[in-house]
């Protein structure tokens, strides 16, 4: 059985409709509306919720202390996929970096053996003067 109370924050957001708004709707909109915006008020209702303000001198903080069930499944299922995915981006770019920057590198060592070897490939040309 629905209950038909509404709580201080849906009754506030309903408030802000515009009256020649609000007189178009029907009930069942009203209820689909209000139940909307119910599940989604930022303060539901838990069993053990204990809020406590302390001020200290010029500084005032502040202890929330909530217990109940767990109904962010979705939402923590969604960002772990988000997590992955950026997990999976950074890797790619980090094995790219480190191949653009290894491949130089063998070139050069390739190039500093040749030349200690004697080998010349291209007689009269030297890698110094390309530069």
């Amino acid at each position: 059985m629905k209950s038909n109370k509404v709580d201080a924050y849906t009754q506030h957001t309903l408030s802000n409709i515009k009256p020649e708004v609000f007189k178009t709707l029907n009930l069942v909109q009203l209820e689909a509306i209000r139940q909307a915006i119910s599940t989604n008020a930022p303060f539901r209702q838990h069993p053990i919720d204990i809020r406590i303000a302390l001020p200290l001198f010029f500084v005032k903080f502040y202890l929330v202390f909530l217990v109940g069930q767990d109904r962010r499944s979705d939402t923590r299922a969604r960002e772990s996929l988000r997590r992955t995915a950026v997990r999976g981006m950074i890797f790619i770019l980090i094995l790219y970096g480190l191949v653009a920057l290894s491949i130089p590198l063998i070139f050069l060592m390739l190039y500093a053996l040749k030349s200690l070897m004697g080998i010349d490939i291209f007689p009269d040309q030297h890698l110094r003067d390309f530069f």
